[in-house]
């Protein structure tokens, strides 16, 4: 005689709760849904009305004349971003690899408690301490490598190094996150053939582990890219494209803190903003779904 399987009951309170889950899937859904048509119907209207190309390629941006050329926007925004990567994602992969297999086991979870407060660390209080301690030491950098008593500290040099350490804890998490789920097996097996700790790390855990490492830097680059407040406190918010590392220039994100409050709805200046603000979406979308095919097509392999 087969036994009978009882289906699981379901009471008002379950379904209470369903409808709870349900009704906030579909409410983050839609509102995301909303943004996204809002900003891409806004963005494509101030594209129409500059032209795409002068927005994307011209070198001057001037709204109080009508003039919205978005290369320097573009360029700050992509250089202080890549400048981020090298100066802060790339050593915090680095320092999670030793955390993970090198450093002392009372150590750790010390470090990584560090790392979490540093996390989360109000962007605005990195902002101001570059301001008052990077810039100037920037500006005695640039000093002796240009000799232009007229060069300051502010610029994509300034930008880049306070970008990276910004990122660096959050792509050290998920760095440590991605190098924990490597099974303990091939640890054991590496060592097992005579391989030291620092080689296990580096050509066992750390191949294995490079999907999740990809994910952790390619969303530091998306956080710096779309970093405002502070970028704005020092990269110098100059409208033009850089003479070098040391000079002042400007961002996507900070240039649209800036105009915006002169901008009145449904003008060019307005929809320009949004069309600038569409850019800095599509370079985040492109983000991620190179980010998918990278990871994707390593585990089709």
């Amino acid at each position: 005689m087969g036994t009978a399987v009882l289906a699981p009951h379901r009471g008002p309170r379950d379904a209470a709760v369903r409808l709870v889950l349900v009704s906030c899937a579909a409410l983050v859904l839609l509102t995301t849904l909303a943004m996204l048509l809002f900003l891409g119907q806004a963005g494509l209207k101030g594209a129409r009305e500059v032209g795409l190309v002068p927005l994307l390629t011209g070198a001057l941006w001037k709204p109080e004349a009508d003039t919205f050329g978005g290369l320097p926007l573009i360029f700050g925004t992509f250089v202080s971003a890549a400048g981020a990567v090298l100066v802060g994602a790339v050593p915090a992969v680095f320092a999670a690899l030793w955390a993970t297999e090198l450093a002392p086991k009372s150590t750790r979870s010390l470090y990584r408690r560090t790392m979490e407060v540093a996390a989360a660390v109000p962007s605005v209080v990195y902002g101001w301490l570059a301001l008052v301690y990077l810039v100037p030491q920037m500006e005695k950098v640039a000093h002796h490598l240009r000799g232009d008593a007229a060069t300051g500290g502010e610029g994509l040099a300034s930008a880049g190094i306070l970008l990276g350490v910004m990122i660096a804890p959050t792509v050290l998490l998920l760095s440590l996150d991605s190098l924990a789920r490597v099974p303990s097996a091939l640890r054991d097996a590496s060592a097992a053939l005579g391989a030291s700790p620092w080689q296990t790390a580096t050509r066992v855990v750390l191949p294995h582990g490079w999907r999740g490492i990809v994910v952790a830097v390619f969303f530091g680059f998306a956080r710096a890219a779309g970093e405002t407040m502070a970028v704005q406190m020092v990269i110098g918010g100059a409208r033009k494209l850089p003479d070098s590392a040391f000079s002042p220039t400007t961002t996507i994100s900070t240039q649209i803190v800036m105009d915006m409050q002169n901008a009145r709805p449904g003008t060019p200046g307005s929809n320009v903003l949004f069309a600038m603000s569409l850019v800095l979406l599509v370079v985040s979308v492109v983000v991620v779904l190179g980010t998918r095919w990278l990871t994707r097509g390593a585990r089709t392999t």
